[in-house]
C-alpha cells in the first residue's frame, strides 16, 4: 500500500501507459484516496497486478463513486425511463451511501481498468487475484470494492468478476476511431455527406479568419504556451460549470510536460500569434488518447476550432505518423459518432461488502442491464 512495490515493474517490461509505474507515481493522485497495489503471485509465472485507491468520502465524484454509478442516473450516460424508475426504487430500499465507504476503487488514472502481468488472460490467475483483492478489502473493514471502467476487450477480467459475484453496471460509451484506409482522404470518404462537407466548411472559415493549426510535442512547450493553455482550460471549466482551478491545471500540464512530454502531442489553433484553441493527445502506445482541450470562447474566431484541433487535424496527423487508432474517451457520443467513431460500452463491477446492501444492489444492477441509450434513442444493441 502507498508506494509502488518493486514487483510491479516485473509484471510487464513495457506496460500500457496508464499502468506504468511512472504514470501512477506522477498521476495517481487524480484518483481520490490512499493507493493500493496488488500483485498476485500464484507460483506458476502467471502473476497479475491491479492498482486501486481507497476513498473515505461517500461524496466523491460520480466518475469514481461506485454507489452513485449503481444508484444514480449519472451525467456520463443516458438511461431508459423504466430503468430510472427501477433504479430509484432500489436506491430507496438500500443502505445510505456512507455504508459503502471506505470504498476500494480499482482503476487507473485515465479511467480504464485492466489487469497487468503475464497472467492477465488466465482465468485461474484472475480468479486468485480478484479473491485476494476482496479478502484484503474485507480484512481492512472496507464497505465496498469496485473495478471501474473495465474496457470491452477485457473479457477474461469481466468473466472473473462475474464468478466472484460482482455486479455489472453499464457506465459509459467509449468513442474510439480506428482509421480506415491509408490516407486522410480515406477517412473523409468514410463519413456521411454532411459531416464530410462540414470538415471543408470549418477549414475554409478558419483560413479566412487567419486561424492556423499547428502541431508540436508537449515537451517543447515553453512556459508562455503552458500559461495560454491554462487560460483556455479555465474558460473550458467555466463553460461546463466546474470550479476554477488554475493551479491544478498548471500542475497537471507541468507534470505531463516533465514526465511524459515525448508522449504528449499538442494540436494548437493560433490567431495573431495567440493560441485560441487546443487539444492534447497522449500516445499510450498503439492508441492516442484525447486528454484535455480548451477554447477561447470570447474570441469569435474560435468557432469551429474545437472540431479542427480535436478531430480533423489529429486524425490527419495520425495517418502521417503511423498511428492507427485514437480514443476520444466518454461523453458527447453523437458528435463522435458523426465523426466516424465506434461506440463501445464500458462497464464497472461493484461488490458491496455490507450484506444489507447486496439485495438493493442486485435490483439496481438488474434495472441497469441493457438500459444504456445510444445516440438516436436506441438501447445498446448488444444487450437487447
Amino acid at each position: 500500500m502507498g508506494q509502488c512495490p518493486p514487483q510491479w515493474a516485473e509484471l510487464d517490461a513495457d506496460p500500457p501507459l496508464f499502468a506504468s509505474a511512472r504514470w501512477l507515481a506522477r498521476m495517481g493522485d487524480r484518483i481520490d484516496g490512499v493507493h493500493w497495489w496488488f500483485v498476485h503471485r500464484p507460483g506458476d509465472g502467471r502473476d497479475v497486478g491491479f492498482f486501486g485507491s481507497v476513498s473515505e468520502d461517500s461524496a466523491v465524484s460520480e466518475a469514481k463513486n461506485p454507489w452513485r454509478l449503481l444508484f444514480e442516473p449519472g451525467s456520463a450516460r443516458s438511461l431508459g425511463g423504466q430503468a430510472l424508475e427501477r433504479q430509484a426504487a432500489a436506491r430507496a430500499a438500500g443502505p445510505a451511501p456512507e455504508r459503502w465507504f471506505p470504498s476500494l476503487v480499482v482503476t487507473y488514472p485515465g479511467l480504464e481498468c485492466f489487469p497487468l502481468g503475464p497472467g492477465r488472460h488466465s482465468a485461474r490467475a484472475l480468479d486468485g487475484a480478484v479473491a485476494e483483492v476482496v479478502a484484503e478489502a474485507r480484512a481492512a473493514g472496507l464497505g465496498s470494492v469496485a473495478f471501474l471502467y473495465v474496457q470491452p476487450e477485457e473479457t477474461e477480467l469481466a468473466a472473473a468478476l462475474h464468478r466472484a459475484a460482482f455486479l455489472e453496471v453499464p457506465t459509459a460509451l467509449r468513442a474510439n476511431l480506428r482509421l480506415p484506409g491509408t490516407t486522410f482522404e480515406d477517412y473523409l470518404a468514410s463519413l456521411g455527406r454532411d459531416a464530410r462537407k462540414g470538415v471543408g466548411r470549418i477549414r475554409r472559415r478558419l483560413a479566412r479568419q487567419g486561424v492556423t493549426v499547428r502541431q508540436q510535442l508537449l515537451r517543447d512547450a515553453d512556459d508562455r504556451l503552458v500559461e495560454e493553455l491554462v487560460g483556455l482550460r479555465m474558460k473550458h471549466r467555466a463553460k461546463y460549470g466546474r470550479r476554477p482551478d488554475a493551479a491544478g491545471e498548471r500542475s497537471q500540464l507541468h507534470t505531463l510536460r516533465e514526465s511524459f512530454g515525448e508522449r504528449g502531442r499538442l494540436q494548437l489553433a493560433v490567431a495573431d500569434g495567440r493560441t485560441i484553441g487546443f487539444c492534447l493527445f497522449l500516445d499510450a502506445g498503439g492508441i492516442r488518447h484525447a486528454w484535455m482541450t480548451g477554447t477561447d470562447y470570447d474570441d469569435p474566431r474560435s468557432a469551429g476550432t474545437y472540431f479542427e484541433v480535436c478531430y480533423h487535424a489529429p486524425i490527419e496527423e495520425a495517418y502521417l505518423t503511423g498511428c492507427r487508432e485514437l480514443s476520444f474517451s466518454y461523453g458527447a457520443e453523437a458528435n463522435k459518432l458523426e465523426r466516424g467513431c465506434r461506440l463501445d460500452e464500458v462497464t464497472s463491477f461493484v461488490l458491496p461488502l455490507d450484506p444489507a446492501g447486496l439485495g438493493p444492489a442486485r435490483e439496481a444492477a438488474a434495472a441497469l442491464a441493457g438500459a444504456l441509450v445510444r445516440p438516436g434513442g436506441a438501447a445498446d444493441p448488444d444487450t437487447q
